[in-house]
């Protein structure tokens, strides 16, 4: 008797790892936002990811792409710089599904040398599913290196900041493993560089160009998946007795 309970227990095990394994698999299903499908002259743009989560990201103005050196990202025109996001301006993005975000990529955001401009700051009101709120910042602080308040790292894409260059940054696993409602990007008050003299007003500008975000699955869902293992622990389990 001993025997068969241990035979069914080890199968149960093996059921339940094959079960959580395929569910992990299912689970990581994620979807790409991408800056460069925007519409110039449109304030909002939708795209339905594989699982049916609906992205919709609102302009505070009409939506207007910009590239340099082969990166291409969306801001919104008019303003202080045409075609980013400046202070003032924002770029909403709303999930009908709570989404973990895996990565975001931004760019023309510079350090303060280049174009004789501030250290620029990007800013992020996050709206998570739990019902808290938060603020974050990416700061440009070299070439190559950019601080960020969140969790998560920073690394540089392209040829970095410099004067004709991309200034793109990727976070990566940006707000931990909180899931997110809704991210309203804007800009905050820069660091003016020595360069600047009077000049310089603090403006900060950058471009949205993608992020890369993965769907939870809703309860009844994961309940579902309780269920497929209770039932497949139990047929192992008498199959063993058997």
């Amino acid at each position: 008797m001993k025997n068969t309970f241990y035979a069914g227990l080890k199968l149960l095990l093996s059921f339940s790892l094959l079960a959580i394994t395929h569910s992990a698999y299912a689970v990581t299903t994620t979807g790409t936002v991408t800056g460069s499908d925007f519409v110039n002259g449109q304030s909002s743009y939708a795209t339905t990811f594989s699982d049916g989560t609906v992205a919709t990201f609102t302009g505070s103005s009409a939506f207007q792409k910009k590239s340099q050196d082969g990166i291409t990202g969306v801001g919104i025109s008019g303003g202080r710089t045409a075609g980013e996001i400046d202070i003032g301006e924002s770029l909403t993005g709303s999930f009908s599904k709570e989404v973990i975000v895996y990565s975001l990529n931004l760019a023309l955001l510079f350090d303060g040398p280049e174009y004789s401009d501030v250290k620029e700051v990007a800013k992020m009101l996050v709206n998570y599913a739990d019902g808290g709120t938060a603020n974050y910042y990416l700061t440009a602080t070299g070439v190559h290196t950019a601080s960020w308040t969140g969790e998560g790292s920073v690394i540089s894409i392209g040829s970095g900041a410099v004067n004709g260059g991309t200034g793109a940054w990727q976070i990566n696993n940006p707000f931990g493993t909180r899931s997110v409602d809704s991210i309203v990007f804007t800009a905050s008050k820069g660091f003016p560089a020595s360069s600047c003299g009077n000049r310089c007003d603090n403006q900060s500008d950058y471009t949205f160009v993608s992020m890369v975000v993965t769907p939870v699955p809703e309860a009844h869902t994961s309940a579902m998946m309780f269920a497929g293992l209770l039932i497949m622990g139990g047929l192992a389990a008498r199959r063993a007795r058997s």
